[in-house]
C-alpha cells in the first residue's frame, strides 16, 4: 500500500517586551485550544516549538499549561524543539552565543518537559551556510527550513520529500524542507486539498516525507482564523481527517522521521530565508518591482517555473536598510565582546551573580522581532525596541560594574561598522553616542537608572506597500493568507505618508529660510541651506572637564560658514554650547534650530506630557502639534518612568513641537504608530561678515 509521513511542526512566539494582554490574546484564542484540541487525538503527531521568550511568560502566567504540554510528551505523540532561547536571528549574533542560546534551551526542555531534543527551530528560517558548525556543535542534529532555500540549489520541488544533509568544516546537519504549498493552504483551505496533495507524494517505500512547519498564531491570532481554526472547527477535522486516512498518512515527528529514514542526498543551501522575506528586505523601490514582477508571473502562470531563480534581497539588508535596527544589532555585538573580556573566575560570589545576570540580558537583547519588518509591526513597534534596550542597557550597566568604569568612561570606536568612528560615553547616569562624522549627532541618549534609551526612535521610512494603502479599505474583508490581507486600522491614513530626510536623533542641526512654516518643516517640505546637516565633523576630548568639541568649516546660504558644537556632561546636565560665524564676505541671514527626538512610549496617554514653565500646555501630550512663543524651557515628562527631560534656553524665544508618527503594515492592516517627539528651540541669526554668535543649551534630566 501506497504511504506517506506527514511532519506538522508549530512555531509559538511571543518578542521579548510584548504587552501582557497581547500575549494572553494568543493564549486564549490559539495556543491553549490548540493544545485541548491534540489532547484528544493521541495517535496524532505534531512537533511543537515554543520561544524561551514564551516559555518564561508562561511559566509566569499558565505553568499548568507547560505541565499539560509536559503530559503529552510523556504520552509520546508530542516532541519539543530546541531553538535560540530568546529566538534571535541565528546569523546576527556571535557563534559563542548561537552555541550558548541553543544549548540553554536543550537544557530547559530536558528539565521542564523531560525530553532530549535534536531539532531545532531556525528563527525566520534564515539560514547562512556558516551556521551548520555552530548549530552541530550545539548538539542539534536537524533543522528545517524553507522548500524555497533547497529549490534555489536547482532541486525540483518534487524531490523535497525528506531531509537533506550538510556540513560546514565537517560538522554535519540534516536540513527538513518546509512545503510552501501546505503552508498557504493550512489552515486557510478545505483539509481535503491537504489531503490531495500528500497523496501525490504517496509510494510503496513509504519514505517520503512532507513537511507543513509555520507559526501557531496562524491557528486563531490571525485575522478570521479563531473563527475558522475552533469555532468552525477546522482544526479538529483536520485531525480526524488524519486519523480516518492514517493506513496511508502517517504522522511522524521530526525525530522519529530521522530516525527511521536517512538523507535523500548532500545539499549546500545559499543565504536564504523564506520567499516572503527576500520581497521584504529590499529598499522601497526595488521592493515594488519585485512585487510587479512576481504578479505578472503568476498572471502568466510561469511564477512557479521561475521562483527558483528568482532572488530578492537577504535577511541582513535590514540592517543596511534602517540604522535604527543596525545600531541595536551592533551594540548587542559590543556588548558581547565586553563581557568576553570578563574572566568569571577572577570575580567574586557577587559578581559573578551580577555577571550571570549581564549575559541573560545580552541574550534577551538578541530577540529578532524589533530588528526587522515585514508584515508584522516588528521594528515598528517602539515598546518591542525598548524591550531591547532596556535587556542592553541592564547589561551595560552590569559590565559597568564588572569593568569598574569610571566617572566619564570614553570609548572612540567604528560602533556601527559604517567606517567611521563614533564617540560613546559612559557617567554612572548617561550612555551617550556621538557621530561626528554625521552632523555632531547624538545618535544614543540613555539613562541607565531607568534602562531607557530616549532616542529609541524611527525615522520615517518610504516602504514598497506604502502603494497598497491607496486601496486599502478599513471595511474590507479577505479570505486567506496574512499575506494576501490589505486593510486598514483607520481611514485617511494616506495623509500621514510623509518621509524624513534626515535621522530623528538629537542635536541634528537645521538651517532654513525664516519663511519655512511649522507644517512644511514637519511635512519635509522645505531645503536645508547648508552642509552642515549631516557633514564631517573634527573633534577633540577633554576628559577633565568632561567635554567633547566638534566643529566644522562648511556652507550657509552658500557662503563659507563655521560652526562649533561643544557638549560637557555633568551630573543631570547636559550643555550644549554653540559658536556660530559667517567666513563670508557678505551678511547671512537664516533660522537655526536644533533638533530633539524623545522617545517615551506614549503619544496620547496622560502620564506622558510637555510642560512650560511648570505648566501644562493646553494640548499637552506627546502626539500633539503646536509653536511656543517667548518660551524659555519646554519639558518633556515620562511619569510612567520616572523621569522629565527639560530644554533650557539662556533667552526667551521660539519652540516648535509635533510627532513623528509611521504608517507600517501589521497582521491587522495597515496602523499608524507613534514613534517620537520633535522638539526643536529655533533662533533668528543675521551675521555680518566675520561676525560670530553663540547660543547656549541644557539637556536637564530629573529622575524620580
Amino acid at each position: 500500500m501506497k504511504t506517506v509521513n506527514f511532519i506538522f511542526g508549530i512555531h509559538n512566539h511571543q518578542p521579548v517586551g510584548n504587552f501582557d494582554f497581547v500575549i494572553e490574546d494568543a493564549f486564549q484564542k490559539s495556543y491553549l485550544p490548540f493544545i485541548e484540541v491534540v489532547e484528544d487525538f493521541p495517535s496524532i503527531a505534531i512537533s511543537f516549538h515554543f520561544s524561551g521568550c514564551l516559555l518564561e511568560w508562561l511559566e509566569e502566567h499558565h505553568p499548568d499549561y507547560l505541565d499539560r504540554i509536559a503530559k503529552l510528551v510523556k504520552r509520546g505523540n508530542v516532541e519539543i524543539i530546541s531553538g535560540g532561547f530568546y529566538e534571535p536571528v541565528l546569523a546576527m549574533i556571535d557563534d559563542r552565543d548561537k552555541i550558548g542560546q541553543i544549548r540553554m534551551m536543550n537544557d530547559y526542555i530536558k528539565k521542564r518537559f523531560n525530553y532530549d531534543t535534536e531539532c531545532l527551530w531556525l528563527t525566520e528560517r534564515v539560514w547562512e551556510p556558516g551556521l551548520a558548525k555552530p548549530i552541530a556543535e550545539a548538539g542539534i542534529k536537524y533543522i528545517t527550513v524553507d522548500d524555497y532555500h533547497f529549490m534555489s540549489t536547482g532541486i525540483p520541488e518534487r524531490e523535497l520529500n525528506g531531509h537533506f544533509i550538510t556540513e560546514e568544516q565537517g560538522k554535519t546537519l540534516s536540513i527538513f524542507p518546509i512545503n510552501q504549498k501546505l503552508r498557504y493552504a493550512i489552515p486557510f483551505k478545505d483539509p481535503k486539498e491537504t489531503l490531495a496533495y500528500l497523496e501525490k507524494y504517496a509510494n510503496e517505500n513509504g519514505d517520503n516525507g512532507i513537511v507543513m512547519a509555520d507559526d501557531g498564531e496562524k491557528f486563531g491570532v490571525w485575522p478570521g482564523t479563531h473563527e475558522t481554526v475552533f469555532k468552525n472547527n477546522w482544526l479538529r477535522d483536520f485531525f480526524e481527517m488524519l486519523s480516518e486516512n492514517s493506513s496511508w498518512i502517517k504522522t511522524s515527528t521530526f525525530s522519529d522521521y530521522y530516525k527511521n529514514h536517512a538523507a535523500k542526498g548532500r545539499v549546500y543551501l545559499p543565504t536564504a530565508s523564506y520567499f516572503e522575506m527576500s520581497e521584504w528586505t529590499l529598499p522601497w523601490e526595488s521592493g515594488e518591482e519585485f512585487h510587479d514582477i512576481i504578479h505578472d508571473f503568476e498572471e502568466k502562470g510561469v511564477f512557479d517555473k521561475m521562483k527558483p531563480f528568482f532572488k530578492g534581497g537577504m535577511w541582513r539588508n535590514f540592517l543596511a536598510k534602517y540604522d535604527e535596527s543596525n545600531w541595536m544589532q551592533k551594540k548587542g555585538l559590543y556588548l558581547a565582546e565586553k563581557f568576553r573580556a570578563i574572566d568569571p573566575g577572577k570575580l567574586s560570589k557577587p559578581d559573578q551573580k551580577i555577571y550571570k545576570e549581564a549575559l541573560k540580558n545580552l541574550w534577551r537583547g538578541t530577540c529578532n522581532c524589533a530588528y526587522w519588518h515585514g508584515v508584522f509591526g516588528g521594528l515598528y513597534l517602539p515598546h518591542l525596541r525598548h524591550a531591547i534596550y532596556d535587556a542592553q542597557l541592564k547589561c551595560e550597566k552590569s559590565l559597568a560594574k564588572l569593568n569598574k568604569y569610571k566617572a566619564f568612561n570614553v570609548d572612540i570606536t567604528d560602533f556601527n561598522a559604517d567606517g567611521q568612528d563614533e564617540i560613546l560615553i559612559t557617567t554612572p547616569e548617561f550612555h551617550l553616542a556621538f557621530l561626528p562624522h554625521m552632523g555632531a549627532i547624538m545618535e544614543e541618549f540613555s539613562l541607565l537608572d531607568k534602562s531607557f534609551n530616549v532616542l529609541n526612535t524611527l525615522r520615517r521610512y518610504k516602504e514598497s506597500y506604502h502603494r497598497k494603502v491607496f486601496e486599502a479599505d478599513d471595511n474590507k474583508q479577505t479570505e486567506g493568507s496574512i499575506h494576501d490581507l490589505v486593510l486598514c486600522k483607520e481611514e485617511g491614513l494616506d495623509k500621514y505618508l510623509k518621509y524624513d530626510k534626515y535621522p530623528r536623533k538629537s542635536l541634528v542641526d537645521h538651517i532654513i529660510k525664516p519663511t519655512v512654516t511649522l507644517e512644511q518643516f514637519r511635512n519635509n517640505e522645505y531645503y536645508e541651506d547648508s552642509d552642515f546637516i549631516q557633514g564631517k565633523y573634527s573633534y577633540k576630548i577633554n576628559k577633565k572637564s568632561k567635554k567633547i568639541i566638534m566643529s566644522r568649516d562648511g556652507w550657509v546660504n552658500w557662503q563659507p560658514f563655521y560652526i562649533q558644537k561643544e557638549v560637557q556632561i555633568l551630573k543631570g546636565v547636559i550643555k550644549v554650547n554653540y559658536l556660530l560665524k559667517n567666513k563670508g564676505d557678505a551678511p547671512n541671514r537664516f533660522m537655526f534650530g536644533p533638533e530633539f527626538n524623545f522617545a517615551l512610549l506614549g503619544g496620547n496617554t496622560p502620564d506622558r506630557y510637555y510642560l512650560a514653565k511648570d505648566r501644562k500646555l493646553k494640548e499637552s501630550f506627546l502626539a500633539s502639534i503646536g509653536k511656543e512663543t517667548d518660551l524659555q524651557s519646554l519639558t518633556v515628562v515620562n511619569e510612567y518612568d520616572g523621569f522629565k527631560i527639560s530644554i533650557v534656553r539662556e533667552d526667551f524665544g521660539e519652540f516648535w513641537r509635533f510627532p513623528v508618527e509611521t504608517v507600517s503594515l501589521s497582521e491587522a492592516g495597515f496602523e499608524r504608530v507613534y514613534q517620537s517627539s520633535v522638539v526643536i528651540p529655533w533662533y533668528q541669526i543675521n551675521l555680518n561678515p566675520e561676525e560670530e554668535v553663540k547660543i547656549n543649551l541644557l539637556l536637564q534630566t530629573t529622575i524620580k
